[in-house]
């Protein structure tokens, strides 16, 4: 089909892709899951804080939307300009392995929930830690590059 006819196509002309099935599935395990999980936060609110929780909740989708989606976005782009193609699946994969990574040792990495009383909660050295890892996944992802630019130098 042509762009122009693809373009002249109306919104209500294409395949319907969402499930009513499906959608009224998810509504109807998880609104049940989430108001279980408000009405813990509400009964246990001297423990749960919900005020803080709702400032937190609120206050990640922000940082999220503002900060971490146009950074993941940015790097993005410019890792894939500056790749050569017959990399580039790789390359995206460590990248996002490396973000994995980041995201998940970020408060160890920041010691959130340190206590100097007791040492036994954040017992290692996480900044170094993560620079293993992430060092790990490139050294790796380095070496499959190499691998294939060998087979594809063996097979010429």
């Amino acid at each position: 089909m042509s762009t122009v006819a693809c373009s002249a196509r109306r919104a209500g002309d294409l395949p319907d892709t969402t499930s009513r099935r499906g959608l009224l599935a998810g509504l109807a395990l998880g609104l049940p899951v989430i108001a279980y999980g408000l009405w813990g936060v509400l009964v246990d609110a001297d423990r749960t804080h919900p005020a803080e929780l709702a400032r937190w909740v609120v206050g990640s989708a922000v940082a999220t939307d503002l900060l971490v989606v146009p950074a993941v976005i940015a790097i993005g782009a410019a890792a894939r300009r500056l790749t050569p193609r017959p990399w580039w699946p790789t390359v995206r994969t460590t990248l996002m392995v490396t973000g994995s990574l980041a995201v998940v040792a970020w408060p160890f990495v920041r010691g959130y929930g340190d206590d100097p009383a007791n040492a036994s909660l954040l017992p290692r050295n996480y900044p170094a830690g993560l620079a293993m890892a992430v060092a790990v996944v490139w050294a790796l992802a380095a070496a499959h590059l190499a691998w294939r630019w060998a087979a594809a130098r063996r097979s010429r």
